[in-house]
Formats: C-alpha cells, structure tokens, sequence
C-alpha cells in the first residue's frame, strides 16, 4: 500500500509543478505580446480586415495565427521540437507555405482590389461585400479566416527558432522548468499574449480609421505588396538554404 502513496520527493515535484504554471503564464504571455508587434503576415492581414472594419475577420485571423504559436511552444516544452523542425526544415513544407502568401498578395492585388473599388464607388460601407461586421459569418467562413491565420503564422521561417532559442534561454536562466505543467502555462501565455497584442491592434485601428481617409482604399493593395514581398523572400529563403 506504501508504494501507491506518493512520497515526499513526489509531493514536492508536483507542489513545484502546479507553483511553476504561474510563473511561465505570465512569462509566455509577455513573449507573446513583445513577439508578435514585429511587422509580418499576420500583421498586415489584421491591419488590413481592421482598416475595413471587418473585425470579426480580423479576430479570426489573430485566432488561427495564435494557434501556431501556442502549438510550437507546447511541443518545444515538452522536448518534442524535433517533429517540428522536420517540417520547418523541410523544403517542400517551407516553400508551399511561402508560395501561399504569395498566392494570397496576389489575390489582393488581382481580386479584393477590383472588388474594393467597386464597392467604394458604390457608396457601400464594406468592401467585398462583408456586410454588417456585428453580423455573425457563416460557420465555413469563419474557419477559412482562422485557417488563414494559421497558414500565416506557419509561413513564418523562423518561428520554430525563435520559440526554440528564447525557451532555451529561459530554461538555462531558471525561468523556465522543462515540465509538462511549465510547458502548458507557457504555451497558453504565449497564446494569449499573441492574441492580446491583435486585439490591441484591432480596436486601436477600428478607433482611428475614420482619421484614416485615404490610406483605406490604398490598404488592400499596401497589404498584398507586403504579402507577395513576404512570400517572395521566404521562397528565396528556402531555395537558399536547400
């Protein structure tokens, strides 16, 4: 019967354990704030959906992107990084996620722009016939904009690095205790931290688009140049490093 009780060593790793969730919340959603303000896909997509005042698009993007870092972070905690770094090193992986944002610039470019001034000279409040933005999507509509977020935030080369080399450093400074409960906290901040950063974003927009003029009508194809760029320089990337 002894043996089925849990010891004191075991007592006091699982009172370390439930301590340390605290500790790598707080600290996973600060590196989720910082982390996400630099400029990138997602970044454009959401300014661009809050710019149109179609924020429920836009939080939706912020969601799917937000996954992926939770999702890298939790295997990277748990020592499971080596899954995906063969996807992140793998060429094939590398240059379709590339080529979709280039795909997706260009259906700015080419498509939501024609759409968008056709609207606009309609006289129509939103562009590309998004309708009342309070109104809820259709359920499929809603999971390609979450499916968006998600393959953005994949295309980033370096998100699997970056998480690696900023948990590594968190580890080796006592920060971090390579657990699964630690890894849990630290992902789920991560995550919100990510999210809580384009929810500022958005309502910051949504705030001072009206001030915006004509930076509106220029926005979808500001935000399809910086998304062909994007997939242009990570497809260069993973030729280079073939």
């Amino acid at each position: 019967m002894y043996a089925s009780r849990p010891g004191p060593a075991n007592g006091v790793r699982r009172y370390r354990a439930v301590a340390d969730f605290p500790l790598s919340l707080v600290i996973g959603f600060l590196a989720g704030f910082l982390g996400a303000i630099p400029p990138g896909p997602l970044n454009v997509t959401v300014l661009r959906k809050s710019l149109y005042g179609r924020r429920r698009e836009a939080y939706r993007v912020a969601a799917g992107g937000s996954a992926v870092d939770i999702l890298v972070c939790i295997l990277i905690g748990l020592g499971l990084g080596w899954i995906l770094e063969k996807l992140a090193t793998n060429f094939w992986v590398r240059t379709a996620l590339a080529l979709f944002l280039v795909a997706y610039g260009l259906k700015l470019l080419l498509v939501d722009r024609r759409r968008d001034k056709l609207a606009l000279a309609a006289g129509s409040a939103e562009p590309n016939g998004a309708g009342d933005p309070s109104a809820p999507a259709p359920g499929p509509v809603g999971l390609r904009f979450i499916l968006t977020g998600l393959l953005q935030g994949a295309a980033n080369p370096a998100l699997f690095v970056n998480w690696t080399i900023l948990i590594s450093f968190l580890v080796s400074h006592r920060l971090f205790v390579p657990s699964a409960t630690s890894a849990l906290g630290f992902a789920l901040g991560v995550g919100a931290g990510v999210f809580a950063w384009f929810a500022l974003l958005i309502e910051l927009v949504d705030h001072w688009k009206e001030k915006a003029g004509a930076w509106v009508s220029r926005s979808t194809v500001l935000a399809g140049v910086l998304l062909v760029a994007f997939g242009v320089f990570f497809t260069w990337r993973s030729f280079a490093v073939k």
